[in-house]
């Protein structure tokens, strides 16, 4: 029997190891595409070292909140258009309105610091993003 609870413990024990990650930080910021906030999108953080799991995030009427491990991040938008409603699919059709250069082909970057006031504003096409205030981290 006790053996079977020193088995259980140790069971836990790694588990409870194996759970807990890297600490996450708050990051806010607006996207936009030709001066419009993106109504309905996705935002992806990807770490460049590779250390790190990736962290994604809705857009909503232009805004985002993510929770995101330290240091230096790719960034990729997404979001898509509403083109209608196709007869011939019996369902409304999207396409993409961010084109690859600012997410699959991102060179779009925020280094996110150890705290929980980062702000990423990106305004796309221009790659033209925000300064960060004072003190806080920045988007390029």
């Amino acid at each position: 029997m006790r053996l079977l609870a020193l088995i259980a413990a140790l069971t836990a024990a790694a588990l409870l190891a194996g759970c807990g990650g890297r600490p996450t930080y708050k990051v806010t910021g607006t996207v936009s595409w030709k001066g419009q906030p993106i109504a309905d999108g996705q935002i992806n953080f990807l770490p460049e070292d590779g250390n790190v799991h990736p962290a994604t995030a809705k857009i909503l009427n232009g805004r985002y909140e993510a929770h995101v491990p330290a240091g230096r991040m790719k960034v990729e938008i997404y979001a898509d258009q509403d083109m209608g409603y196709d007869p011939a699919m019996h369902q409304n059709v999207k396409k993409g309105l961010i084109p690859p250069e600012y997410n699959a082909r991102s060179t779009l970057s925020l280094d996110v610091q150890r705290h929980h006031d980062n702000v990423g504003d990106f305004a796309l096409p221009t790659g033209a993003v925000s300064p960060p205030a004072p003190g806080k981290s920045g988007a390029k």
